[in-house]
């Protein structure tokens, strides 16, 4: 596989960095797009977002990498040397390969950006993140500065323009709620998923930080808000790949550029918790899977139902009303309490809804004990490996 060097091309009131890649025969042309308004901060004199983007595909085709170009060598040296061997522990398909470059670019090459960014879906793991950087206390060159929205796969898989237009829809949605904190928004649109082919859920993180590494002249910090406690997380063994990102993220650091997993500290009621503590995020919220066309929460998708009954244990559904229809969630709620809290006990998720439930003293009828034990028995419940490896991440 080649990386032939970087191009920008100019697009109405954007700016598309690019690049061809070489790869069974064929080429592509892979790129990312800003507002030109950041194009000055573009990463144009190396590599390093292409080749995070493109790694899984050359790993998924056993191909080497040669990059016609620079790459900054920390991150040419740990995705070679430890992030490869991670990725083949998460999805056993994939294959080892080598990466080389015509320039390796260290510290005295550049120096790092002030801007600290985290990416913003409005989802509970990205508002848990907003107040962690934003609200709580944190040093001053660690406080978030910028929120992003990519669009690398989680609008849509196979189809690019109706992900696109759903991307834009999403972003349009949701870009109220950095604009009351003061905070700029920035969309980074990608052909990415077109030309990986592949499943988001499974490769969700190097899709988002290579977009985020396009803009390395704008950030210096980045957090990538991870799903799952460190208590649950590990590598492989039938896990999907949120559950490594502690120990995986940082690895796709640069010299001038920290890649840093937030959010595995909490478990997923405290971010609720931290979460109901955001001014305005009672307006904000989305954490549907299954929204409608307006793109507003459904109120019955599991992650919907995750949401409001944690909520609701934490005494704060009503809080949230002007972002969920309640009506709508009464109506499935005990439905979700028997086929997903109580019957999925190997689901990390739902079992800390369970322990917080005992925690604050809250019994769960005994009917729905019964009904869920029942409903184990007969069928199993959807393995947690299955249903949570893209948890949080559904919007980049």
């Amino acid at each position: 596989m080649i990386l032939h060097p970087i191009e920008c091309e100019q697009h109405g009131n954007a700016v598309r960095v690019q690049c061809r890649v070489e790869h069974s025969g064929t080429e592509e042309v892979l790129w990312y797009e800003v507002d030109e308004k950041y194009a000055p901060y573009l990463t144009t004199d190396r590599h390093d977002g292409f080749l995070v983007g493109i790694l899984l595909l050359a790993m998924k085709l056993g191909e080497d990498i040669e990059v016609r170009g620079a790459l900054s060598e920390k991150l040419c040296y740990n995705v070679a040397t430890y992030y490869t061997r991670i990725l083949e522990l998460i999805m056993p398909s994939l294959r080892s390969v080598r990466i080389g470059a015509d320039r390796l670019l260290g510290l005295r090459d550049t120096l790092r950006a002030p801007g600290v960014a985290t990416g913003f879906s409005a989802g509970i793991d990205s508002f848990c993140s907003v107040y962690d950087h934003l609200f709580a206390e944190v040093p001053s060159t660690f406080r978030v500065t910028h929120f992003v929205f990519n669009n690398v796969g989680s609008h849509g898989e196979w189809d690019g323009e109706r992900a696109r237009k759903l991307f834009l829809r999403r972003y349009d949605l949701i870009k109220g709620f950095p604009g009351e904190l003061g905070v700029s928004f920035v969309k980074i649109d990608s052909n990415l998923s077109e030309i990986l082919g592949m499943d988001f859920e499974r490769t969700h993180t190097p899709r988002n930080i290579s977009a985020v590494l396009m803009l390395q002249g704008l950030f210096g910090r980045y957090y990538y808000s991870s799903a799952f406690r460190y208590e649950d997380c590990r590598i492989g063994g039938g896990k999907g790949i949120g559950y490594a990102d502690p120990c995986a993220v940082h690895l796709l650091s640069t010299e001038v550029f920290d890649c840093i997993s937030t959010g595995s500290q909490h478990t997923r009621v405290e971010k609720t918790r931290r979460t109901a503590l955001v001014p305005g995020s009672e307006r904000w919220l989305n954490v549907c899977v299954t929204p409608g066309a307006d793109g507003r929460n459904c109120s019955k998708c599991w992650k919907c139902c995750r949401t409001l009954l944690t909520l609701e244990l934490l005494g704060a559904l009503e809080q949230f009303a002007p972002s969920f229809d309640l009506t709508t969630w009464w109506n499935v709620r005990d439905r979700y309490i028997t086929r997903t809290v109580l019957r999925d006990v190997d689901d990390a998720l739902s079992a800390e809804i369970r322990e917080f439930a005992a925690e604050i003293g809250y019994s769960f009828p005994a009917r729905h004990w019964l009904l869920s034990y029942a409903l184990r028995i007969a069928t199993p419940p959807v393995r947690a490996a299955k249903k949570m490896m893209g948890a949080g991440k559904q919007r980049g």
